[in-house]
């Protein structure tokens, strides 16, 4: 009997949890409306109505009976985050309002170290341990992205093509690992967000051919659960607000004159002749070869586009161990950046400082692909490190010009990258290049004759 009862007990928690937030309230000119209640402050609550849309409501418009029962309601539903954060096992909640939180506060209570800082967009990444745990599964990479100094959506990635361990080459026993531990992982998650909110609705997410995902979603207090699973490739949970999830993911449209405003508030001159785009995100790809998706992910949040490297690796085609071909994700940003009336743009020839400074002075970025090998790094990296240090720039124009003439640089075949080209210095003959590892590598500077020598011969942008 004493089993049953808690049974009984637990069933009913589960359904105030989940329920007790959709009410009808009355205001003193006796009108009805069936809302759910959001937030509840001392003078007002934010409401979401049946359209959809949220707006905040004062309670002194309301009836006596709607506030004690609003009052009622709230004592009820006070602690029902902490369900949510045992069965997450992360501390992502301290109340029933993600969005209204802090992202760097957020990030703190979750212990996921930073990754970049605009001037209005954030991300704090953490690549998990192996004994790590979220919905008892384990997670590959997690994610918090911020706008405006507020929390904005969670993405975690659970089992997945690029990030599981394989043998070179991959074994087929080890492919058939993967795509189990990917179901596992799905089956799990699925179920557990079952049992605590009730059935996912399905929808799809994302616009563009190759990047629309299949999601199962489930709702709770303005937030949308959101899984993805894309068989044999990967699984994702994301966590979002549920306006965003209506509108499947979609950003607004910047008009051409705003964001081309927009990117030239973000250009830097500095006395010494550097021209620098700032207010880049940052996105640290891992250890695995990401670094195409990493890079399209920075430059389609720049200009305001929603982005996640993992979406865009899958319609990269990635191969066991997170290859990717840049061909398809270019195939797939094309149609994804036309409905943001965005278009790609590529050219074939050399890096020099008049290409670069046609397309810096607006305010692009340019993705650029070369051969990133030890020996360019180890060069690079340590001119980088002198130019920091450095205070007399006709001795660094000297020293520029003398590498330019004295130094080369092999081309490592099995080096292919992509990194972004954001700068340059017409006086010494240099460009700023930024490469997604991290903030360490924001910003690194080599010769234009030194980049043209492992230079693939393209540059990729996309344009107004």
């Amino acid at each position: 009997m004493k089993s049953q009862k808690c049974i009984s007990l637990i069933s009913l928690f589960l359904f105030l949890v989940n329920h007790l937030t959709a009410v009808q309230i009355t205001d003193t000119s006796g009108r009805q409306i069936e809302v759910d209640i959001l937030n509840v402050e001392e003078a007002r609550i934010e409401i979401r109505m049946a359209n959809g849309q949220t707006t905040w409501l004062e309670r002194s418009r309301l009836s006596e009976q709607s506030n004690a029962l609003i009052t009622a309601t709230a004592e009820q539903d006070k602690d029902t985050h902490k369900v949510f954060n045992k069965l997450l096992g992360i501390q992502l909640f301290t109340d029933s309002n993600l969005w209204d939180d802090k992202t760097g506060s957020v990030a703190k209570r979750l212990k996921w170290p930073q990754e970049s800082q605009t001037d209005n967009q954030s991300s704090f990444r953490k690549y998990p341990k192996p004994d790590d745990r979220i919905l008892k599964s384990r997670p590959y990479s997690a994610v918090l992205y911020g706008d405006q100094g507020k929390a904005q959506n969670i993405s975690i990635v659970f089992a997945n093509k690029g990030d599981f361990a394989f043998s070179d080459p991959p074994t087929a026993g080890e492919i058939q690992d993967m795509e189990r531990a990917i179901d596992r992982d799905v089956t799990r998650i699925e179920d557990l967000l079952t049992k605590q909110i009730g059935e996912a609705e399905r929808q799809q997410y994302g616009s563009g051919r190759g990047l629309k995902q299949r999601i199962k979603r489930w709702n709770w207090k303005g937030h949308a659960f959101l899984l993805a699973h894309q068989e044999g490739e990967y699984a994702n949970l994301k966590i979002t607000n549920t306006t965003v999830a209506d509108n499947k993911g979609r950003g607004e449209k910047l008009s051409d004159a705003a964001l081309r405003n927009l990117s030239v508030e973000n250009i830097i001159s500095s006395e010494n002749g550097d021209v620098l785009i700032g207010n880049i995100p940052m996105v640290n790809q891992g250890p695995k070869g990401y670094c195409v998706p990493a890079t399209f992910e920075r430059y389609l949040r720049y200009l305001q586009i929603p982005a996640d490297m993992y979406v865009l690796a899958m319609a990269g085609q990635t191969s066991v161990g997170g290859g990717t071909s840049l061909s398809s994700i270019i195939d797939a940003i094309k149609s994804y950046a036309s409905s943001y009336n965005r278009s790609m743009k590529a050219m074939k020839g050399e890096v020099d400082i008049r290409t670069v400074k046609k397309y810096i002075d607006k305010g692009l970025p340019l993705i650029w692909t070369m051969f990133s090998s030890p020996q360019y790094n180890n060069f690079v990296n340590e001119r980088s490190k002198a130019r920091a240090e450095n205070s007399d720039w006709d001795v660094w124009k000297d020293r520029s010009k003398s590498e330019a003439r004295n130094m080369t640089l092999a081309k490592q075949i099995n080096s292919a990258h992509a990194c972004m080209i954001i700068g340059y210095n017409k006086e010494t003959d240099e460009i700023a290049v930024s490469d997604s590892w991290g903030p360490s590598f924001a910003v690194r500077w080599i010769p234009t004759a030194q980049a043209e020598q492992v230079s693939q011969g393209t540059l990729h942008l996309i344009e107004f």
